[in-house]
């Protein structure tokens, strides 16, 4: 059974790998948030587990990404639905808020707050070589940082780990299986900042290591609003302190 896992873990690895390639050779990024989304309204429909509380919070969080881009605000509801369906089923699972007792609250709140600023400062000074700071708080910009927060943890991260959860079921993950869930959730979501002509593993490595990992740790020993709310500081600094 283990070996099992670990193989579909591998092939599911390998498949994303592939969708990236394919979709940037094609430049139709669109298919991630068509794929996923069909995924999502399967499993809904298969396993009829869905409470109104699922479909609030994913319209919620889809809802303040909108503005921004509305595809994928409208494509992380559905995405979000579908993920928490499939948690519902597994022994492995992220959860929106860990516990929701106050106390559990602002730990999420001042842990997203200080991983925040620390990887957005880490970020600027990482630009600094090929980018002038060039100070810029424009309301779009903190509207885009949501919305690469949220619909980017829950479509490029949560969702993934949500396929890696369905293959174990009620398993338990092996070092080995972990290393390969850990995998899934942050390269494939690094290689969508590059094309095919733009690749380099080198960079690839670094911002897997440092904007990668950090973000899908929160969300599997914390919880998603950790990752989505750390990312999103990354980059509101960002976008106000570098964009052109």
């Amino acid at each position: 059974m283990r070996n099992k896992i670990g193989l579909k873990l591998i092939l599911l690895f390998v498949g994303l790998i592939y969708l990236w390639s394919f979709a940037a050779k094609n430049q139709l990024n669109i298919i991630w948030f068509a794929l996923f989304g069909i995924i999502s309204v399967l499993y809904i429909l298969k396993n009829k587990n869905t409470t109104r509380i699922d479909v609030i919070i994913g319209c919620v969080l889809g809802g303040i990404s909108m503005p921004s881009n509305f595809i994928m605000g409208l494509s992380s509801i559905v995405i979000y639905i579908g993920a928490m369906s499939m948690f519902k089923t597994t022994g492995n699972k992220i959860v929106l808020v860990k516990n929701s007792t106050k106390k559990d609250i602002l730990i999420s709140c001042l842990i997203l707050i200080i991983v925040g600023i620390v990887l957005g400062i880490i970020n600027v000074l990482l630009s600094l070589s090929s980018t002038a700071i060039n100070p810029s708080f424009q309301f779009s910009l903190i509207l885009r940082a949501i919305n690469a927060g949220v619909t980017e943890e829950i479509i490029f991260r949560m969702f993934p780990f949500a396929l890696c959860a369905v293959i174990a079921k009620e398993q338990n993950f092996t070092k080995f299986q972990n290393t390969l869930c850990y995998l899934i959730m942050v390269v494939p979501h690094v290689l969508i900042h590059f094309d095919l002509n733009t690749f380099n593993i080198t960079n690839v490595i670094v911002l897997s290591l440092l904007f990668g990992l950090p973000f899908a740790i929160l969300q599997r020993k914390r919880d998603l609003i950790s990752a989505m709310g750390s990312h999103t500081i990354v980059d509101i600094i960002r976008f106000c302190l570098i964009s052109a």
